[in-house]
Formats: C-alpha cells, sequence, structure tokens
C-alpha cells in the first residue's frame, strides 16, 4: 500500500499512514478501497488539512457508493478569511411573503414566511479590483427533511450559499473539497472528483513544464506580451488567481479554452 506522508497543516505537523486512515478517519458503513484512502491521503497533503483535529475534514463512505471527503464548515470560513485576497462575505436566506421574494441577512425565518434557499455574496481583491463572487442556492434541491435540515433548514441552506461562494470566489484553496451541509441526503454522493489511480492522483497540481507549454504556446500565436495577456485574461474569466498552483483539471479547462482561441484566430 502507499507509503506514510508528512506535512505540515495549520494545526501543526501531520502524518498519515493508510492503516490509519482507515482504522480512525473513516466515517459511515462503507468499504473504503485503496485508491480512496490514497487520494484522501493526497489530497489533505495538498490541501495542508488535518484530519485529526474535529470538523475540519472527513472522508465519508456508505456503501458501495464512492467515498467522500467532506471539509468542515469552520475550516471553508478559516481558509477564506486567511487568503489576502478576502475582503467581505454577506450571507442570508431567501423567502417569500406573501407575493413577494426577499433576500433577508442572517438564518432567521418570521412567521408567515416561507423558506425558498440561501445566498452568499464574496468580495475579494482580483488584480488589484474588487470583484464579488455571488451564489443562490435552492432549499429543496438540498432538504433531506432529516436531522439537521428538519431542526435548522434555515442555518443549512444558508451554510451550503456560504461554501459554494467561497470555493467559487477561491477554487486553489477549494478544489474538490465540499462540506456536509452539501450533500443532499446522508448516503448519496455530491460532485468530486473520482477516486482514480496512483498516477492521476499525482497528477492533482500540474508540474513546471506544463506551466511552460501553456504561456508558449499562447506566445507562438500572439507574442511575448499579447500571449502572456491572452493567458492573464483567461485564467481571470475562469475565476482562478494565477497559473500557478493550477489542478490538472483546471489545467486543462484553461487548454480546450486557449486551443479554442487559436483556431479562431487563424
Amino acid at each position: 500500500m502507499f507509503d506514510v506522508v508528512k506535512y505540515e497543516s495549520s494545526f501543526g505537523e501531520v502524518e498519515l499512514s493508510p492503516e490509519t486512515v482507515m482504522n480512525y478517519l473513516v466515517k459511515g458503513r462503507g468499504n473504503v478501497t485503496e485508491q480512496e484512502i490514497i487520494f484522501f491521503m493526497k489530497m489533505c497533503e495538498a490541501q495542508k488539512l488535518n484530519p485529526f483535529v474535529q470538523g475540519e475534514v472527513y472522508l465519508i463512505k456508505y456503501g458501495d457508493s464512492p467515498a467522500q471527503m467532506v471539509i468542515g464548515y469552520d475550516t471553508y470560513k478559516r481558509r477564506a478569511e486567511d487568503n489576502p485576497a478576502f475582503i467581505d462575505k454577506e450571507s442570508g436566506i431567501i423567502v417569500k411573503r406573501g407575493n413577494e421574494v426577499i433576500k433577508k441577512a442572517g438564518a432567521c425565518l418570521y412567521p408567515g414566511e416561507l423558506l425558498l434557499g440561501g445566498w452568499c455574496r464574496v468580495t475579494k481583491l482580483r488584480n488589484g479590483r474588487e470583484v464579488a463572487v455571488y451564489k443562490e442556492c435552492t432549499f429543496s434541491e438540498y432538504n433531506s427533511s432529516k436531522s439537521t435540515w428538519k431542526e435548522k433548514p434555515c442555518m443549512m441552506i444558508e451554510k451550503v450559499a456560504v461554501s459554494q461562494a467561497l470555493r467559487e470566489a477561491f477554487p486553489k484553496d477549494f478544489e474538490g473539497l465540499y462540506t456536509t451541509e452539501e450533500m443532499s441526503r446522508v448516503g448519496e454522493t455530491v460532485p468530486t472528483q473520482d477516486f482514480t489511480t496512483e498516477r492521476q492522483i499525482a497528477e492533482v497540481m500540474i508540474t513546471k513544464e506544463q506551466r511552460v507549454e501553456m504561456y508558449e504556446k499562447a506566445r507562438q500565436r500572439f507574442g511575448k506580451e499579447g500571449g502572456d495577456e491572452v493567458i492573464r485574461r483567461l485564467v481571470e474569466e475562469s475565476g482562478y488567481e494565477s497559473t500557478r498552483d493550477l489542478t490538472a483539471s483546471q489545467y486543462e479547462e484553461l487548454m480546450e479554452k486557449l486551443e479554442m482561441m487559436l483556431s479562431e484566430a487563424v
């Protein structure tokens, strides 16, 4: 099985082995595979997460469904607020009062109001200017009518909106990471990266050579300054901070867009 990984997290040094993950860090009733354990270890290492800290990150497996790597809601907020580009976050719920649809701050449902969803607006700095990322989530898409969703529906749907807005605002910090609130029903999966082979695991982050290849392709067609500007614009429009520390999926997305631009420029 895969070797032990060691790295520094916000809560100190972490040492993970497959046996430790299997015996102490898996929640749920399913049997995790070797590939799922390896992926969890490598993602924890890449994202500097400490699974030994309560509420930081979990590996969840139900039945035969793919295992899910789920991050704690407080971890989401902390990682966003630690990002130097973060400015502010506003959030609340969307309700129907009579015939009027209202977006409210906070998570308090008044008598006579019908809960429709949650919303969140994250403000951050991008290239020296303030930009906002806004997300709305429909309550019916996530409500399981069980457990906390039944007891605290307003709080739960607001958390879903916050998680999604933060992930879109800071994709590099939350690539492939979802909160428990985003799991629509206990036992169902949320969209995430596949647990595949060891080779694919090693490709979570792109190499320096791949980054150079992207710039060279753009520069061959548009010149050095023009090519660099094309890459900068593609990165900004895709919601990423820079070409550094891109994941393989993000790199492939940008390369596809670049190829389309090159074909249109002929």
